[in-house]
């Protein structure tokens, strides 16, 4: 009997709030994080010292390093054949195959949110990419695409790193070296450094020196320079090219005015869209003005590498000014209660709660709003990462247990 009583009570109260539920249109939503940001698109371009690396042959070239990768100095960073031969295909895609691993190992993220948004913005530009006919970049594009899939494998499957395909094709390329024959020489970089199999004929006009002391006249004729032709000299040809130092400088033309926005010594997050929106931290060393105009050139530097940029040397890049980050709501479900506090209404044990918020900023019909942490003063009243919110309904008010609803009951036990 007690437990029919008790199953009818809560087929009751469940009715009601139900009920209320059908009556108010309520509609009700997870809360999510999120972020509104105010950037500043440039075209920027990169600086860095660099040394080229040469070799004696216009023969196969095989190369023993990947992108980025530090090699010592007097490393054998390439070994460059006599003749082309069936073997150099091969290796080649050994090559880039070991490149696309080592990426794919380097990993920051312990969910698939980031990962998932970059996946989809590559996919999109290679498509562009396609329809405009720069197959180039689609191959480029591609090879970042496979790195981030790559690394989704990683999260989503919990597997360490791709060590054991690495070591397999790293044996591979061996047996395959030790049983070529015909002439053919190591190439040694005559540096310490980051290597990369790269040359576009700007390392010696696009350099960290000329970024951090020219002036305004000196830094925009530069930026209209025309790449040299130094992928052959009497050293041999150019085989790829080592970077001096993990230092590089992005170079940026905009105005005074706008220039005037940002601040020398700050560190601003630079993006950059072609690159599936890679971020990195940038220190702003320079704002180097017109003498007698409105013009104005921002130099940047950082330590950070990163191969998901890509090897182009111009690129678009979008300077975050200012980033806002808390909780996504929707402006609709803004609401102030019956004592007049601002804030919103969440599901939580079938009631209707009100919690308080902090408008931190606004756009496109959504809030950002603070999001406390849990040893702040407040927090408990306060809206929380997903809290069943109600972005919608009519006569909402807060809903506070009676202490009449609950039927209180004496249970004896005769003997």
């Amino acid at each position: 009997m007690l437990a029919s009583l008790l199953a009818l009570a809560a087929i009751v109260y469940m009715g009601h709030h139900l009920v209320s539920m059908f009556k108010t249109g309520m509609q009700v939503e997870p809360v999510q994080s999120a972020e509104i940001s105010n950037q500043l698109t440039l075209t920027g371009v990169i600086f860095r010292d660099e040394q080229v690396v040469y070799g004696g042959s216009s023969g196969g070239v095989v190369r023993m390093f990947s992108n980025g990768e530090k090699v010592s100095r007097n490393a054998v960073v390439a070994r460059v054949y006599d003749t082309l031969r069936t073997e150099d295909t091969l290796l080649s895609k050994i090559e880039k195959e070991l490149g696309i691993l080592a990426e794919s190992n380097k990993i920051s993220d312990t969910g698939t949110k980031n990962i998932d948004a970059k996946i989809s913005k590559l996919y999109y530009t290679i498509r562009l990419k396609s329809e405009e006919g720069d197959y180039a970049s689609v191959a480029e594009k591609t090879e970042e695409l496979l790195i981030l899939l790559n690394r989704r494998e990683i999260i989503v499957n919990a597997r360490l790193n791709f060590n054991t395909e690495i070591a397999d094709l790293k044996a591979k390329r061996e047996q395959i070296i030790s049983q070529t024959t015909g002439s053919y020489e190591d190439v040694k970089t005559p540096v310490s450094g980051y290597f990369s199999s790269y040359v576009d004929g700007y390392e010696n006009v696009f350099t960290a020196q000329a970024a951090k002391t020219l002036d305004y006249e000196g830094l925009t004729q530069l930026l209209k320079a025309r790449a040299g032709d130094d992928s052959v000299t009497e050293s041999g040809y150019a085989v790829g090219k080592t970077a001096l130092s993990a230092e590089w400088l992005l170079c940026a033309e905009t105005d005074r005015k706008t220039a005037s926005s940002l601040t020398e010594g700050a560190t601003y997050p630079v993006s950059f869209p072609m690159a599936s929106g890679s971020e990195i931290d940038f220190t702003l060393l320079r704002i180097v003005t017109e003498n007698k105009g409105e013009g104005a050139v921002l130099v940047f530097g950082t330590t950070v590498l990163s191969s998901e940029i890509g090897s182009a040397r111009k690129q678009t890049v979008s300077i975050i000014e200012e980033k806002t980050v808390g909780l996504r709501v929707p402006v609709t479900a803004i609401r102030t209660n019956e004592e007049g506090e601002l804030g919103v209404y969440i599901l939580k044990n079938d009631r209707m709660t009100h919690r308080r918020v902090e408008i931190l900023a606004e756009c496109d019909g959504y809030c950002i709003v603070r999001e406390f942490a849990p040893d702040e003063e407040g927090y408990a009243g306060a809206l929380h990462k997903y809290d069943n919110l109600i972005v919608s309904g009519k006569g909402l008010k807060e809903q506070k247990e009676e202490e009449d609803e609950t039927t209180g009951y004496e249970i004896r036990i005769f003997g």
